[in-house]
């Protein structure tokens, strides 16, 4: 099931992980340029010789700096390139999707972020899922160790979650881009800004409908039961952030969604309309913003949201402004 591949990117390249769980309304305020032929995409076939970095230009020279990053990490990535570093020194701010180191110890917030996941009208997840999905996922996490009664006032979406996260090593999202950017913005003495919130990413999860949210827990009990196989696919995805190659990440993200039935296909749709698509339109305007500002920030969020189809390098050539790859 190719849906596997969208959990895949869902912990590794777009959120974050079930403790860290954007504000996605588009602005309808701002025209975009609907002819999306218009724009130059020769930039996705320039590669760098690292992680994906962006210098984002106005008519007033007023930059902004984009950074695809990946939420999990592994120790070769560090010391990150010189480029990376120097942008950053040189900003007024770091901005990432949120931040997550100040949101591990607000524990109102975590508390107020999960109940978004929690059902309030009497129901429990069983009258959510089918029979068989229920009962393979409480098998999948009491094998895991992590199954409790109360889990059951919760979504699948949590429950997927759990499952995703469970094969995550700790060490990889410990060395995850976001946090490392975070921590460096810390020790620079730079403001982290907020792209969206915790509150929005769970908000997002918990309005996916049930037949999406059943699907999303199927895939993670058959990833579960593959484990070196869903290991491989994040391996893949450091990899190609590594290497920098942007064409290689964007087909890859394009390719998501293929072989599927009828069925699947739309939830797909509901999935990466949620997931994808209105987020990119908020944090596209947040770069415009923070440019009409004059301010020079240092853009950190997941690379799909930078490169991918439709994405904010997408809309932001679409909209006339320059954007040039830094290696």
């Amino acid at each position: 099931m190719k849906m596997k591949k969208g959990l895949a990117l869902l912990l590794a390249v777009l959120l974050l992980c079930v403790s860290t769980a954007c504000d996605s309304s588009s602005s309808t305020d701002r025209d975009r340029n609907k002819d999306k032929t218009s724009a130059d995409l020769s930039i996705y076939e320039e590669s760098a010789d690292g992680p994906l970095l962006y210098q984002v230009t106005d008519e007033d020279g007023d930059v902004v700096w984009l950074f695809g990053s990946i939420h999990v990490g592994e120790e070769d990535f560090y010391p990150l390139p010189d480029y990376v570093t120097d942008a950053l020194e040189d900003s007024d701010g770091l901005a990432v999707e949120f931040d997550i180191i100040d949101f591990e110890s607000d524990y109102l917030g975590q508390s107020r972020a999960l109940r978004k996941l929690m059902y309030t009208d009497g129901t429990t997840i069983q009258d959510h899922l089918s029979e068989e999905v229920y009962d393979q996922a409480v098998e999948t996490l009491q094998d895991l160790g992590i199954y409790m009664t109360a889990y059951d006032m919760y979504m699948p979406a949590l429950w997927s979650s759990l499952i995703d996260s469970s094969l995550i090593d700790e060490d990889a999202t410990s060395l995850g881009i976001d946090r490392h950017m975070i921590n460096m913005a810390y020790d620079l003495d730079l403001p982290v800004i907020d792209v969206e919130s915790a509150d929005l990413q769970y908000g997002m999860m918990a309005d996916f409908s049930d037949d999406l949210q059943e699907l999303l827990l199927k895939s993670s009990i058959e990833g579960y039961e593959k484990g070196d196989e869903y290991l491989e696919e994040i391996q893949e995805l450091m990899d190609m952030w590594a290497d920098g190659d942007a064409m290689q990440l964007r087909e890859y993200l394009s390719s998501e969604g293929e072989d599927l039935t009828a069925k699947e296909k739309k939830l797909y749709k509901e999935y990466n309309t949620a997931l994808r698509t209105e987020r990119d339109e908020g944090m596209t305007d947040f770069v415009i913003d923070a440019l009409d500002d004059g301010d020079e920030l240092f853009v950190c969020v997941g690379a799909a949201h930078v490169v991918g189809e439709g994405g904010i390098i997408d809309q932001l050539l679409e909209e006339g402004y320059t954007v040039e790859l830094v290696d």
